[in-house]
């Protein structure tokens, strides 16, 4: 197993497909990912990246680097990269619940892809390769937090009961 993951992710806030001309910090941060620990020792994060998939037109598409990584993040400790610059103070509390640590991707643009899905990956240097990918389906509901399950992010499943 490996012991960082990509273990939740919000590409789709509500209104990000109605705010195309106009977009506020706080509806930026409220796109995400979370980059979990899941290992049994501290891991070095300085060198590492994540990178997703810019899609063409034409369905194909280039890894885009979102943000270089730094600091080290501990057994269980969950660092959470919202998109925008920031400040901190603008996140919504929602956006803020279940992460050890923060940072921005530090553009004035969302990142995820919506109608293409999305794969997000994380780089390791010393390998020269992907240490972790999984991604998502194409328009993922809008509000909704993926969670990962297998290699795959998803909604999490509703259960009705019936009484």
């Amino acid at each position: 197993m490996k012991t960082i993951q990509t273990t939740r992710l919000k590409p789709n806030p509500a209104g990000k497909d109605r705010s195309r001309t106009s977009i506020s910090e706080i509806q930026l941060a409220a796109e995400w990912v979370d980059i979990e620990n899941v290992g049994g020792r501290n891991i070095d994060l300085t060198g590492a990246s994540l990178y997703h998939k810019a899609f063409k037109r034409d369905g194909s598409f280039d890894w885009e680097l979102v943000r270089n990584l730094s600091g080290v993040l501990e057994p269980g400790n969950v660092l959470r990269i919202h998109s925008g610059k920031g400040p901190y103070s603008l996140v919504r509390d929602e956006d803020k619940i279940g992460s050890d640590y923060y940072m921005f991707t530090g553009e004035s643009r969302y990142i995820r892809n919506n109608d293409f899905g999305d794969t997000s990956a994380l780089w390791e240097p010393p390998t020269q390769t992907f240490i972790d990918q999984t991604g998502y389906d194409p328009n993922p509901p809008e509000g909704m937090i993926l969670h990962r399950v297998s290699n795959k992010l998803v909604a999490p499943s509703v259960v009705v009961s019936r009484r």
